[in-house]
């Protein structure tokens, strides 16, 4: 992959906007529910997404914001801007990414909820909306289409087989951005399917190019035999970890109180590239 002629440095944070690589949907051992699959820590994360050239990660467990002051700047010191954000599950069992707000999963655990919280300075995007199962929105984002700022397209897709397919159908209807995330379970799937987003390396600049649509996204499909190990791995894993769950961490306040700002003007259009 060419890095448009900027290397990432260890320590070198550059500023200005440039197109940035970007995992807005990743996890690791301090999620309460996939910490049996994921089995890394989200140090182990930040340097494999930064020997991959990544300037932007959210690590998004479910349903606790693992964001701190200390983690941001270990983050920063490999050249990556780190974005809080959760993946929060709301109506019993969907799923939405939000980004910058300080309340935890008990205060939205409802669409409704989600709405009245949210305001200019968050995130909120709609992940795997039409993949099949109880986690995903599929009906609710069509019934909530303003509450959601982005959709997702997720990495989890395989030659032959791709629900991401009504994701650009309702992009294009409803003119919203849509970021490309790998769902990242394992640090295997880092450099498959990912975002650029043109921004300064900061959280508001960040999030002012993603609503704005200055994003562009790559996609490469799974292979079968890795959907297959994909799924094989995370049941043996469930089944038989020998890991402890996380001790419980606070999602109710992000650190020092970071907000995003204002919002500006979003754009006509984004541009969209698919590997084959």
């Amino acid at each position: 992959m060419t890095f448009w002629g900027y290397v990432v440095l260890r320590g070198n944070f550059r500023s200005g906007k440039r197109w940035l690589k970007a995992e807005m949907h990743a996890h690791c051992n301090l999620d309460p529910k996939d910490y049996g699959i994921s089995q890394y820590s989200s140090e182990q994360l930040i340097r494999a997404a930064a020997g991959q050239g990544y300037e932007i990660l959210s690590i998004t467990c479910h349903d606790v914001n693992i964001w701190s002051e200390k983690l941001s700047n270990y983050a920063r010191s490999y050249g990556i801007t780190l974005i809080p954000g959760m993946e929060i599950t709301t109506e019993k069992t969907r799923h939405v990414l939000v980004y910058n707000i300080d309340k935890g999963p008990e205060s939205l655990d409802t669409l409704d909820k989600i709405r009245k919280l949210s305001r200019e300075e968050a995130l909120i995007v709609a992940p795997h909306p039409f993949y099949p199962g109880r986690t995903c929105l599929r009906g609710y984002l069509e019934k909530y289409p303003d509450l959601f700022d982005a959709v997702e397209y997720s990495g989890f897709l395989v030659r032959g087989l791709n629900f991401n397919r009504r994701v650009m159908s309702f992009a294009k209807r409803t003119r919203k951005p849509v970021l490309a995330c790998g769902d990242i379970h394992h640090l295997w799937q880092l450099g498959k399917t990912y975002t650029w987003i043109y921004a300064e390396p900061e959280i508001q600049s960040i999030v002012y190019a993603i609503k704005q649509g200055q994003v562009r996204i790559e996609m490469t499909p799974l292979s079968w035999f890795e959907a297959a190990g994909w799924w094989a791995i995370a049941l043996c894993r469930k089944v038989f970890t020998a890991n402890s769950p996380p001790r419980s961490i606070p999602s109710y306040k992000i650190e020092n109180g970071r907000r995003f700002g204002t919002s500006q003007e979003r754009m006509e259009s984004q541009s969209i590239h698919i590997s084959q």
